[in-house]
């Protein structure tokens, strides 16, 4: 470590200057400290990486929402060190229920909650500026930065990458396809569907909730996802657009499903025009957080 992160070590948080927070450091990734959070959300003890580079000023945060079910994955975590090296604070929640977290899985529901309630623990970070603020979420993520931006109005961006925006027509393609999950994490989350489960169908509908947001969006879409079709994407910016809502859509059209955190990494199976897409989109997304954290 340089003798300049070492001074701006000593104004970094220690648990006790942050109420409700255990931290504990994990050492550097491809230059960037991090270091593990323990922190409080509804009664619960939540976990989440910090990525907190050394910087003279402090740094725009983004909360960088993980794929999946099954805690922070060593792409996301690679992906996350990618964005703190571009100049951000990078804070990657686990949300209850994953990589010890207290709490079961909810998808999309608490884990919302997760998310806004680390906010304004970041904001007293000394390296973190709390006023500049993207949600950034690839899957599972996606939708829970839209969900929790649409709750925040202090979020200045949100990005989204191969997320279900509109669950009804998610749903009924899982159906059609016959790729409907009859897991037991599924069953008790959706039942049998909307009319089984309207409640749990309605506040997870990302639609429903662009009235509510005041970010502008970046909607990265993989061309061949079949886990969630393209269609998601192209609706979600329809609508957006029908809202007047500043928007702009990105297909990818040989991309799969969570081409942005995983293709990079694969050593085989992912053909070079995807990385060469992969890669555009890596720079479509730091120019827009460019755009609207750092301007």
């Amino acid at each position: 470590m340089s003798i300049l992160c070492l001074a701006l070590d000593l104004y970094r948080p220690a648990a006790a200057q942050i109420p409700g927070v255990a931290e504990e450091s994990a050492g550097q990734i491809g230059g960037v400290p991090v270091s593990v959070w323990t922190y409080p959300s509804d009664g619960l003890k939540v976990k989440g990486l910090l990525f907190l580079p050394c910087a003279k000023d402090k740094l725009p945060l983004i909360l960088f929402n993980h794929d999946g079910v099954s805690g922070i994955s060593v792409e996301h975590m690679r992906a996350s060190v990618r964005l703190a090296q571009a100049g951000y604070a990078v804070f990657t929640p686990s949300y209850r229920g994953e990589d010890g977290s207290e709490g079961d899985i909810e998808v999309a529901a608490g884990e919302v909650r997760d998310v806004l309630n680390v906010l304004p623990l970041l904001a007293q970070v000394p390296g973190v500026d709390g006023r500049k603020v993207a949600m950034v979420g690839v899957s599972h993520g996606a939708l829970i930065s839209v969900l929790a931006a649409a709750r925040q109005s202090e979020v200045d961006a949100v990005v989204t990458a191969d997320g279900v925006m509109d669950i009804y027509a998610w749903w009924r393609h899982l159906q059609q396809n016959g790729i409907s999950g009859r897991d037991e994490l599924t069953r008790r989350i959706y039942g049998d569907g909307p009319e089984d489960k309207p409640l749990a169908f309605s506040t997870r509908h990302a639609l429903a909730q662009i009235p509510n947001l005041k970010a502008p969006v970046l909607i990265l879409q993989g061309g061949r996802d079949d886990i969630v079709p393209a269609q998601q994407a192209i609706t979600f910016k329809a609508k957006l657009d029908r809202a007047r809502h500043p928007a702009k859509l990105k297909i990818y059209p040989r991309c799969r499903h969570g081409f942005l955190v995983y293709t990079p990494h694969l050593k085989n199976g992912a053909a070079p025009a995807e990385r060469i897409e992969t890669e555009k989109a890596w720079q479509d997304l730091l120019g827009f957080l460019e755009k609207h954290l750092k301007s």
